[in-house]
């Protein structure tokens, strides 16, 4: 039977939404729920009224001997990791195998709050060799001695508290720019879910629907001229770090900036929302992936 909630959160233009929900299962502080295309942290549960952030997490990497590692914050999307979700990183050199066993709801320097992910050594890699592709890059990188520039920009966002968004190529693989614009030229309004079309400068309570994809595709057209530019270019804003012969691109934001028409953080991670980084050859760096 069906659970009747009242959920609240804060829109992007600084109003207060409060909308019905019903889960098939009960809600609790640290619950994430997905809603108008993104996904939801329940922050506070008074009752069956709900308060909503933005959901994001981090990754604590606890060793046999108590060492840890913290990942940079991450927004939560669908192949986020959860409690059993096992992966791999390196360690001096061979792949190690991890397995998330404790989610917590947890809160930044500045109070605000996240999925805090654990997870331990299982070992497995003794008995089923971990591919490569799925290696916790993040993790891997701040590891390596010569990758100074990644470790900054994690250590940075880890600071600042902001979400660190990754895409990378395959070894000799270059973006497809003509896939990617093609993609979006043939892009329908019924592609886009509600938040995307948010950032992308829609205000769907005043804006004639007639308009909406007209100005879903110019905001992502320029986008992907912006994000395009700065890759092939000075990399003001989109990092390029190499990793196991490919290629990674980083950028750091925050909530408010996916829908900054001027930041790198704004442009890549609406891009992979609508499909076009996939269209040009971009994979998502799933997890915390540097070490």
């Amino acid at each position: 039977m069906a659970i009747s909630y009242e959920l609240v959160h804060v829109s992007r233009s600084g109003h207060e939404r409060v909308h019905p929900y019903a889960s098939g299962e009960p809600l609790a502080p640290g619950s994430v729920l997905h809603y108008e295309g993104r996904d939801w942290l329940v922050e506070e549960l008074d009752g069956s009224r709900g308060l909503l952030k933005p959901a994001r997490y981090r990754l604590r990497l606890r060793h046999p001997d108590g060492r840890e590692e913290l990942g940079a914050f991450r927004r939560y999307r669908p192949d986020a990791p959860r409690v059993g979700h096992t992966f791999s990183t390196i360690e001096d050199g061979a792949p190690a195998s991890w397995e998330v066993v404790q989610d917590q709801l947890t809160r930044d320097d500045q109070g605000e709050p996240y999925l805090e992910l654990t997870a331990e050594r299982d070992f497995s890699e003794r008995d089923d060799p971990p591919t490569l592709p799925e290696h916790e890059l993040e993790h891997a990188v701040a590891r390596d001695d010569g990758a100074e520039a990644a470790a900054a920009t994690l250590a940075r966002a880890e600071e600042a508290g902001q979400f660190v968004e990754l895409v990378a190529l395959e070894p000799g693989e270059a973006p497809d720019w003509a896939e990617a614009r093609a993609y979006l030229d043939a892009i329908g309004i019924e592609e886009i879910h509600d938040d995307l079309l948010v950032r992308c400068g829609v205000d769907p309570g005043r804006d004639p629907r007639e308009h909406w994809l007209t100005t879903v595709k110019e905001r992502l057209g320029a986008d992907l001229e912006a994000f395009r530019t700065d890759v092939d270019g000075g990399h003001d804003e989109i990092e390029e770090w190499e990793f196991q012969e490919g290629r990674v691109f980083a950028a750091v934001g925050t909530y408010a900036s996916e829908a900054d028409p001027n930041s790198g953080h704004g442009w890549l991670t609406r891009l992979y929302d609508a499909g076009a980084l996939g269209a040009a050859g971009f994979t998502r760096v799933r997890k915390v992936d540097l070490v």
